[in-house]
């Protein structure tokens, strides 16, 4: 078999993967964009949307234009990010073949079978399509294609605001390598639109700061939901993205098998060390992004493993690069341990229920089905939350019962009392 059929069966292999249980319930962020995305026009969108939302514009419409295509079922709203996380994977492929890394075929098959790659390939949310538009990014830079990298960046910093930490490692990149004012200037110009249009951006992104500074003001634990810059937040990208998004609930256990399961990763970036100027680009793009996002986060708590898949498909490079350096007999033993640890963390997420989203489908018809005609539901919030909403048949009332997120006593008395009447 021919190189490129093998690529194509390990890319098939990953969309298989990621289309298992993609018909999961929608939780409660999928359903705040899938409403959006019904119920919003694309301005209705910008003008009205965003202003409580804590993203950029593109994923929205993104999936505004598929789901009015193709339905609003939950497989149909997740596949962009399938088809994203496929293109990850190729993009990713194409990058070790730029950098000329031998037997690529193996990074392909670890990245597909990833399982926190797997996981957010299946979520109805801009992750997916960020980490394909920053490996996009990475390759067009590599090739030198800078008409393509300037629509790459542009698209990237529109889709999430996370993954703005990438841009400085193309000019740090440049500096190390002692680039000529020529190349950089080349460079600058492929982020002049997006600097314009940043601008035309701003007068959003600063009602959207604002917000985000009423929200944690409002509510101090949202810092901890959000991602603070703390050591569990930290440890929590490495657990991630070694073993996926699942959790065990003996923790000496699951701490153990975390464990047990980095030594190949471990290895695996301490001898990619020796090779930190060959592969400056891939270094940067892993340690850069996470670094200014943990600064960051010490002012705007926004730290968490998922917000980074980005680096991800970085991450496994510079694995695969170590390995690659091993000895022949621990470098296929290494190989098969990291196989089989993204194998062991899919069998989890595959067959443990308790690893799936939340099951809000599930709650609403069984609600509605055991609600008596003379019962309305009531939410702690100032209307029902956004997956009550997309699944409920309005076989029963619902009210959101607070005046405001911070649910003041006075306020939300009387609207108590209204819905009560």
């Amino acid at each position: 078999m021919g190189v490129e059929k093998k690529v194509l069966v390990i890319v098939f292999l990953g969309l298989i993967l990621r289309l298992v249980i993609l018909n999961q319930s929608l939780w409660l962020d999928e359903a705040i964009g899938a409403i959006a995305a019904r119920d919003y026009s694309y301005s209705k969108i910008i003008g009205e949307f965003m202003r409580f939302d804590n993203h950029p514009p593109m994923y929205y419409f993104v999936l505004k234009f598929w789901s009015s295509i193709f339905g609003y079922s939950e497989s149909v709203l997740r596949l962009p990010s399938v088809l994203f996380g496929i293109g990850t994977i190729i993009l990713t492929y194409k990058i070790a073949m730029a950098l000329r890394l031998g037997n690529s075929l193996v990074l392909l098959l670890l990245l597909a079978t990833s399982p926190l790659h797997v996981y957010y390939s299946q979520e109805a949310r801009m992750y997916s399509m960020a980490a394909c538009f920053a490996a996009l990014a990475v390759y067009c830079f590599l090739k030198e294609r800078w008409y393509l990298f300037s629509i790459s960046v542009l698209v990237l910093a529109f889709t999430d605001y996370m993954p703005w930490f990438l841009f400085p490692i193309f000019f740090i990149w440049g500096l190390v390598n002692k680039q000529r004012p020529k190349w950089f200037m080349k460079l600058t110009a492929t982020f002049v639109p997006l600097v314009a249009a940043l601008a035309i951006w701003l007068p959003v992104l600063t009602i959207q700061l604002a917000h985000g500074e009423w929200l944690l003001a409002t509510l101090p634990a949202w810092a901890e939901i959000a991602g603070g810059a703390n050591f569990k937040q930290l440890i929590l990208v490495w657990m991630k993205f070694v073993l996926g998004r699942v959790t065990l609930f003996d923790k000496a256990f699951y701490y153990s098998l975390v464990a047990i399961s980095s030594l190949p990763e471990v290895v695996g970036l301490a001898k990619a060390a020796s090779s930190l100027r060959k592969y400056l680009i891939v270094w940067l793009w892993l340690l850069v992004p996470l670094s200014l996002g943990f600064l960051f986060s010490i002012h705007t708590p926004a730290f968490t493993y998922f917000r980074y898949i980005y680096v991800l498909p970085a991450f496994y490079l510079l694995v695969f690069i170590g390995i690659m350096k091993l000895h022949k007999f621990f470098r296929s033993l290494a190989l098969i341990m990291v196989l089989s640890v993204n194998l062991l963390g899919l069998g989890i997420y595959y067959c443990d229920s308790k690893q799936h989203r939340e099951a809000w489908r599930a709650a609403v018809q069984f609600v509605e089905n055991k609600a008596r005609m003379d019962e309305i539901i009531l939410f702690h919030y100032p209307e029902p939350f956004a997956p009550y909403r997309w699944y409920s048949t309005e076989k029963v009332l619902a009210y959101g019962v607070t005046d405001s997120i911070s649910a003041n006593e006075s306020g939300s008395t009387v609207k108590t009392a209204e819905a009560i009447q």
